[in-house]
């Protein structure tokens, strides 16, 4: 059978259309078909789509929408179910989102999704910059800088008291108090000066 050419298609489907609307118009009921095909019209499709998707990844496409927001959709009680020989019935999907207030855009905008993967190709770069900052030794570890602060405070509290407790009470004994006061803080001073130099 050779193929049809899309325009002698439109104007044969366009016809279709308008007997359709005279049938209607007489009182005729409308086939499961058309109503689907209505519907997508109605929905702003051309009217040429399926009635029926064979899988979700072809519901996807007539739908407009990402194969994640089917899945997701699905998961909602009262969506379409699938029919017994596994299609899905498009008519149904476009009135379950009409009625949901779905979009049919769900897949993600141009703009949104190069937005997305500039974001990740960033996130990635920063990534591995940090890795390379760490490999040169630009960052210590949390533990190595609680160890060693933990020596440094060690050793600080080590050389203030045999300062208070060893060298100035001779140095104090027989002193008024400003004068021990005034030595004690020249000791203080002495002290936060080499912690200072990193002594």
């Amino acid at each position: 059978m050779e193929q049809i050419p899309p325009e002698v298609a439109r104007k044969i489907l366009s016809r279709d259309f308008g007997n359709l609307i005279s049938r209607v118009q007489s009182g005729g009921k409308l086939s499961r078909g058309e109503r689907s095909m209505l519907q997508s019209i109605a929905a702003g499709s051309s009217g040429n789509d399926a009635a029926s998707a064979a899988s979700y990844h072809e519901l996807a496409e007539i739908l407009g929408v990402s194969r994640q927001a089917i899945h997701a959709w699905k998961k909602m009680g009262d969506s379409p179910m699938a029919s017994a020989n596994g299609t899905h019935d498009v008519a149904a999907w476009r009135e379950f989102m009409a009625r949901k207030g779905l979009k049919g855009g769900a897949a993600l905008a141009p703009d949104e999704e190069s937005a997305l993967r500039a974001r990740k190709l960033l996130a990635e770069v920063m990534e591995r910059e940090f890795r390379l900052s760490v490999r040169k030794g630009e960052y210590v570890p949390n533990e190595e800088v609680r160890s060693r602060w933990a020596y440094h405070v060690g050793q600080a509290v080590s050389l203030l008291r045999k300062r208070l407790e060893n060298e100035l009470p001779p140095i104090l004994s027989g002193l008024d108090a400003v004068r021990i006061r005034k030595e004690l803080s020249l000791a203080i001073d002495e002290f936060a000066a080499l912690l200072h130099e990193g002594q």
